[in-house]
């Protein structure tokens, strides 16, 4: 039997046992698991791409680089994506067993596999980024070797990236330590158990946030967790206990939404992400939205009262028109009155010409005045209406009174929950840069904990290399690296500062022992 054959046989052989959980169905919603079964379609291998973090048509600026033979034609292009798509499917089918590249090129169709080169350099390009091989699975190929000496790496921080790199550079071969100060694992996870119970209680980082491509769902196959979906659904309670008013939280929670769209345009489309010199911070951002939403609604009530005065002051001049109107009318009535009698045939014919032109105007007026006081009188009960229809719509007070900014403030909190800071820690210009890559989908909690499944991950292959108690006093570095820690490790490393920087941000870590540039840009440590 062939090594090809044996890997093949034992991948098939280490077929996930959770495949079927019920639990796992639903969270993998419209039956992804069994649609990455189906034959090669389009359905099951779009399925795979986006379980992978991948476009199922098109390569990623990424691929681009590392494949520009893939690009030169449309054939080479579907070639590629066919591979990597069905790569991905058959490291999904069974995550619990390692995908090799020989294991690969066995399951691909004819002629798809005829290329074993190219299909290599697909396979490491995937195993290298993280898209197959992570997590908890059966090793079958012996532990890759980068040089003839193994590298050493040491990490700090014993939280979900710390536990992430030991596993996977652990895999990488190189030979890797971790240091953590606590002496328990998981960082911002941590699980409370309840003695001589079965309750337990995250008290740290407790949800998955999307199970759309997430690998953590990958991994809580491979460790056999029990997924609970949480409902979307999320009563707040006011500080007295009581409820708070589902429309009340709805409008809380699109001003929350607003003000943080407001705060992203003012970053990214303003290009504003300092003033004087100083850095803003989401805290510098959301305080001056609200005060000049406050001060726009302080305008609003200015215009408002001005429009109100400006109607009370025509309601006071037609009132004196009808008040002028109304004894007009009177006046003449009496005239009119005065004068109804017949005109004495005494008079000569011109006084009693006079004095029927003078009844007829007195007539004339009256009607007039008549008239005047009606139309008066409607303009007053039209302005009335408006008065009272401007008095529904007077502004409030403020823009957010006390209750509802503690609504507000509920929603502030959650984000620095989810950030991890505070916010006036937070950057305004970059402390959004992952939106772009947040899960859609369900979000679901674990079972057991979360921090349950951070200890899974950690297997014994690699439960050695974790020091616990083990503090961190200071990383010093120029030309060299120094990590001091209560374990009295010195560590040397001969690299530049730049990339030592993007090595401490991406794993909190440092290396020694002549780590080249060459090997961070292939094993992006």
């Amino acid at each position: 039997m062939t090594q090809t054959e044996e890997n093949s046989r034992s991948r098939h052989d280490h077929t996930s046992e959770t495949m079927d959980s019920e639990s796992l169905r639903q969270l993998l919603e419209d039956g992804e698991l069994d649609t990455l079964r189906w034959e090669d379609d389009d359905i099951s291998l779009r399925s795979a791409a986006s379980n992978s973090r991948l476009p199922y048509d098109k390569l990623t600026a990424q691929e681009l680089v590392h494949f520009p033979d893939a690009s030169d034609s449309k054939a080479s292009t579907n070639l590629y994506l066919f591979i990597r798509n069905k790569i991905l499917q058959l490291w999904l089918l069974e995550p619990n067993v390692e995908l090799t590249s020989e294991d690969a090129i066995d399951q691909l169709p004819i002629p798809f596999n005829s290329d074993r080169r190219f299909v290599r350099r697909i396979h490491g390009f995937l195993q290298r980024y993280g898209f197959i091989n992570y997590g908890n699975f059966h090793r079958l190929a012996s532990a890759l070797v980068l040089t003839s000496k193994r590298k050493r790496v040491i990490i700090v921080g014993a939280g979900a990236a710390g536990i992430a790199a030991l596993k996977q550079l652990h895999f990488f071969g190189f030979e890797v330590v971790l240091l953590e100060a606590r002496k328990r694992l998981g960082g911002r996870v941590h699980t409370y158990h309840q003695k001589d119970s079965s309750v337990v209680a995250d008290l740290g980082a407790m949800v998955v946030t999307g199970i759309n491509g997430n690998p953590i769902v990958t991994m809580m196959r491979q460790t056999q967790c029990t997924p609970v979906r949480i409902t979307p659904d999320c009563p707040i309670y006011d500080e007295y206990g009581k409820l708070v008013d589902q429309r009340k939280d709805e409008l809380v929670a699109e001003a929350f939404k607003k003000i943080g769209d407001t705060a992203s345009y003012i970053a990214h489309t303003l290009g504003v992400t300092e003033v004087n010199g100083k850095k803003l911070s989401i805290a510098d951002a959301y305080n001056n939205i609200l005060e000049m939403l406050e001060l726009r609604m302080q305008r609003r009530r200015l215009k408002y009262w001005q429009i109100y005065e400006e109607i009370l002051e025509k309601m006071k001049q037609v009132q004196n028109e009808i008040t002028l109107y109304k004894k007009s009318a009177v006046f003449l009535a009496e005239k009119l009155k005065s004068s109804d009698g017949s005109i004495p045939h005494t008079l000569d014919p011109d006084s009693r010409l006079e004095q029927d032109i003078l009844r007829r105007c007195y007539r004339r007026d009256l009607g007039e005045a008549i008239k005047r006081y009606d139309a008066a009188r409607e303009r007053f009960r039209n302005l009335e209406t408006t008065l009272r229809n401007l008095k529904k719509q007077e502004p409030s007070e403020v823009y957010m009174n006390q209750r509802d900014r503690r609504l507000l403030d509920f929603h502030f909190a959650n984000l620095e929950y989810v950030s991890g800071a505070t916010l006036e820690k937070l950057s305004l210009q970059h402390f959004d840069q992952d939106d772009e890559f947040q899960f859609t989908g369900s979000h679901m909690a674990i079972r057991d904990g979360y921090g349950d499944f951070l200890t899974r991950l950690v297997t014994s292959d690699v439960t050695a290399m974790i020091k616990q108690n083990a503090v961190v006093e200071s990383i010093k570095y120029d030309q060299k690296v120094v990590v001091e820690s209560c374990l009295e490790v010195a560590v040397y490393m001969q690299i530049s500062v730049s990339c030592l920087s993007q090595l401490l941000l991406a794993f909190k870590g440092s290396t020694h022992d002549n780590f080249h540039v060459k090997s961070f840009e292939c094993f992006g440590v």
